[in-house]
């Protein structure tokens, strides 16, 4: 892991939303900042991050937090169960059984796949973000 785990719980210390991140499990949180490296490696379109540049780590350290607390709404959303189906074969039996929703099922599957605002605020402040590369060749 290329941002350290210290400096990540040093940032969120001095968080509005420092609660949110201190309740979540360490592998959690772990995850979210290896996914969050992952996104801004792909905003940046290169293939190794400098945290050592405090605008990239503020990125990282919003994009894990941003992809924790939208996975923790997914996990504490109330299970939709869709509609009740029915089946009965004569001489064989009865079975019940609930058909998913698709909004459960779709919400289950569908990434973040987007930066947070505060990440993409620190992403702006660099001098390449957001400016096209052409080359010929």
């Amino acid at each position: 892991m290329q941002t350290s785990m210290i400096q990540v719980q040093e940032y969120f210390r001095c968080h509005l939303q420092r609660r949110s991140w201190q309740q979540l499990p360490q592998d959690t949180q772990h995850a979210a900042v290896k996914m969050a490296e992952e996104d801004i490696m792909l905003a940046l379109g290169c293939n190794d991050l400098d945290t050592g540049d405090l605008l990239i780590f503020c990125a990282v350290c919003e994009q894990a937090l941003f992809l924790a607390m939208a996975e923790a709404q997914v996990q504490s959303r109330p299970q939709q169960h869709g509609n009740l189906k029915s089946e009965t074969i004569e001489g064989v039996g009865k079975r019940e059984y609930y058909e998913p929703a698709a909004s459960a099922t779709a919400a289950r599957n569908i990434a973040v796949g987007q930066l947070s605002p505060r990440s993409e605020l620190f992403l702006s402040r660099l001098p390449a973000f957001g400016k096209a590369v052409f080359s010929r060749g």
